[in-house]
């Protein structure tokens, strides 16, 4: 969901130029309407959220407000996570700070970013956890997409074309990463759609009056590791949105989404952490899962591994084959370059090749050492959200913070790695988890919260280069209800 509100400004600006080119393509004065379009989030047939983007213009730029609350069943009781992020444009189109605020993962956390350059953002970050702020400045491609700017679309001629396809670097507000994202546009379609609602005299309810018609293309594109669809009108509004693992988006008129999310949404927005400390038990050999009323064979494309398959439309995890001793295998070309990036960081490295010791041109021993010292030197925190170095000064932090080290310590080895999220299987509770995969002919799951090289079948992966916190799981499947069914463990 966040993916596409981030990425319009970009195209439209790619697409529209009033005869420049380069910086000067971008218009030198817009002119944009205030606008809000509303969305209900859906989890099979239960509505579990709504979703909101409101444009402003302001006297020396434009706001750009979008609104996320949603209902997350993990883990002890009916949560609510809400978020705001609130962006702030230049007369030009160009980013001039972003204003997020979250609760979630232990509590409510702020960040407030500030453009000091094209390519670099100085980002405060505030919450509960936290004896002090935390300040950390992240460079960005001269291109990165900007968060939450769709309302940007309204105010220009949005020109995307059926069979385009376009590579779009894509920053996360949150998590403050980078990733690269292709969109494929596909045909184009006409919807009817209610503009209004009026109350019905007879059931008191809600219900569609007056209809538009609306014309939209299809756009697809990848999103941590899962395809995600979508219809998008030509001002660049969300009709609807779907992917493999259940939660879907459809806009409608306020009152429709707002009452019918009132009847269930969860009061408790400060309840315990999303992520709560598993503890070392017995290792699982086998389980089965379920995502509430959704099919994952359509699914099973992105999650079938030698570590899990998807079977009957559940998602089965199971022990991995036995891992070989050997030593470095070549690595195909297959892996994307950005799953090799070696850190920058001279402490990460250094701190990787004293944990590894010996065992250096040896992947798996060096992976099992790696998740073992994390797990037992990187003590349980407040989320880090300024990068695995900090995590790694710190000796502190959530699950995503623990798996991102790993990651950086495995890369600084030359062992391809990725940051993975899904559900843990753990004392009879499902609980979010994020941990990693190497690439050891293969991709191998590590738990280095857990120190577990393999993780055991108690792990079922439902996200790549993704971390557990809310922001990221809730738009994908967070607010899908998962069962746990069969599990077996070790004698």
């Amino acid at each position: 969901m966040l993916t596409w509100l981030a990425s319009l400004t970009w195209l439209v600006l790619r697409e529209y130029s009033p005869g420049a080119s380069g910086d000067d393509a971008v218009p030198a004065q817009v002119r944009l309407a205030p606008t809000t379009s509303f969305s209900g989030l859906w989890a099979g047939p239960t509505q579990v959220g709504l979703a909101s983007v409101t444009t402003d213009t302001l006297p020396e730029g434009f706001r750009v407000t979008s609104r996320l609350d949603v209902d997350i069943p993990l883990p002890l009781v009916p949560r609510r996570l809400l978020s705001t992020i609130e962006a702030r444009y230049d007369r030009r189109l160009r980013l001039q700070g972003y204003l997020l605020t979250a609760s979630g993962e232990a509590g409510q956390v702020t960040l407030t970013a500030t453009s000091l350059a094209d390519t670099l953002l100085s980002v405060i970050i505030i919450g509960r956890g936290l004896t002090s702020a935390d300040t950390v400045e992240i460079t960005v491609p001269a291109d990165v997409l900007r968060p939450d700017s769709a309302g940007l679309a309204h105010s220009l001629r949005y020109l995307m074309k059926p069979g385009a396809t376009e590579t779009l670097q894509v920053l996360d507000p949150l998590d403050m990463a980078v990733t690269s994202r292709q969109l494929q546009v596909g045909a184009e379609s006409t919807f009817v759609m209610p503009d209004s609602a009026a109350l019905d005299s007879v059931t008191r309810g809600w219900i569609a009056v007056g209809r538009d018609s609306i014309t939209a293309l299809s756009v697809s594109w990848m999103q941590h590791g899962m395809p995600v669809h979508a219809w998008i009108d030509r001002r660049g509004t969300i009709l609807a949105q779907a992917s493999p693992l259940g939660l879907t988006q459809r806009k409608a008129p306020f009152e429709i989404v707002n009452s019918g999310y009132a009847r269930r949404r969860p009061q408790n927005v400060q309840s315990a952490p999303l992520e709560v400390a598993a503890p070392v038990t017995v290792p699982v050999r086998s389980g089965r899962l379920t995502l509430g009323p959704v099919d994952l064979r359509a699914a099973a494309p992105m999650l079938d591994s030698p570590w899990q398959v998807v079977a009957g439309g559940a998602l089965e995890a199971r022990t991995g084959p036995p891992l070989r001793a050997a030593a470095r295998v070549r690595i195909p070309d297959s892996i994307p370059s950005g799953d090799r990036t070696m850190p920058t960081g001279v402490r990460l490295l250094v701190e990787a090749r004293r944990v590894a010791g010996s065992d250096t041109a040896n992947p798996a021993a060096a992976t099992r050492k790696l998740a073992e010292w994390i797990a037992g030197t990187v003590s349980p925190g407040s989320p880090s959200l300024t990068g695995p170095e900090r995590a790694l000064a710190r000796r502190r932090g959530d699950s995503s913070d623990r798996a991102d080290l790993l990651v950086a310590m495995a890369r600084a080895l030359d062992i391809p790695a990725r940051p993975v999220a899904g559900l843990l299987a753990s004392g009879g509770r499902l609980r979010y988890r994020a941990w990693a995969e190497v690439w050891i002919g293969g991709w191998v799951p590590v738990d280095p919260t857990l120190g577990q090289f393999p993780a055991d079948a108690g792990h079922f992966r439902l996200l790549t280069h993704a971390s557990a916190r809310p922001l990221t799981v809730a738009p994908m499947a967070g607010a899908v209800r998962p069962v746990l069914t069969t599990p077996t463990t070790t004698p």
